[in-house]
């Protein structure tokens, strides 16, 4: 089974597809599950993608005890050790991009080929009652009830309209290996007692994309604007209308997006794609 070990942590990853690796690392809470299908689908086809449950999430060990993000770092680079990688495009969303940001601080840059942060943060916060919503769910009531109000915090409000079966289905399909109410308290503090390590990225020449939905209300889009000063070799891109898990509602665009960033980045390494 793909588990690489950290100590006595078990990850858990899985791969699929071709050609230069992109490792995906998810947000807040969220396992592989959370990327849902299209999304790692499209990369895939010009890439091997690789999903990770960080710790606390998924398939991967829940420790009862609290965290770090130096931890979270290791963890990525125990799947990496794992996996042989010489090379890869290395993405993170919303958390996923903090736990980026340090992999490169604590486990340098040199085996990257690009960097994309989908909906940083950069310390611009959220409302208390968005944030409330989208993460600290009432475990005294049906888990559904909470879902339901989070779903406008990080999906366009039409959106959700027109597709609530398919997210209550998505909802139904996370409670197979569901989350502790511990892991997000220790994910967060681990995140705010790191900071983001943009000054560990700037050591580097490789790109940074920015990638950032114009209405995400749980990573507000101030955010990217500072990601983009503190790096300034960082391309911010737009997704005009999007919110937070713009990959869920907008799989198509994001991937393009992310398909034609990697495979410039590719270009200037010298990889054709078939």
């Amino acid at each position: 089974m793909p588990f690489a070990r950290n100590g006595e942590t078990n990850i858990w990853y899985e791969v699929f597809g071709e050609g230069t690796p992109v490792i995906l690392l998810m947000g807040v809470g969220g396992s592989r599950r959370a990327w849902w299908e299209r999304f790692p689908e499209l990369l895939a086809r010009r890439h091997q993608v690789v999903l990770i449950d960080n710790r606390g999430t998924g398939k991967s060990s829940k420790p009862a005890r609290p965290w770090t993000m130096a931890d979270m770092a290791a963890d990525v680079h125990a799947v990496v050790r794992d996996l042989a990688l010489g090379s890869f495009h290395l993405a993170g969303c919303s958390l996923g991009s903090i736990i980026a940001r340090h992999y490169v601080a604590n486990w340098g840059g040199e085996r990257l080929r690009s960097l994309a942060l989908l909906c940083p943060p950069n310390g611009v916060p959220a409302s208390e009652e968005d944030r409330n919503a989208a993460l600290f769910w009432d475990r005294s009531r049906p888990l559904i009830e909470s879902a339901r109000k989070s779903w406008p915090v990080i999906h366009p409000a039409d959106w959700v309209a027109a597709n609530e079966e398919l997210l209550v289905r998505k909802f139904e399909e996370s409670l197979r290996e569901p989350t502790p109410a511990r892991t997000f308290r220790f994910q967060l503090d681990a995140a705010q007692a790191a900071g983001f390590a943009n000054e560990a990225v700037n050591r580097y020449a490789w790109p940074v994309l920015v990638l950032h939905g114009t209405a995400d209300r749980l990573v507000p889009p101030a955010n990217a604007i500072e990601v983009a000063k503190a790096i300034p070799r960082a391309q911010v891109v737009w997704l005009e209308g999007a919110s937070h898990n713009f990959w869920c509602h907008a799989p198509d665009e994001s991937a393009s997006v992310l398909n034609d960033f990697f495979a410039r980045a590719d270009a200037a390494a010298g990889v054709r794609y078939r």
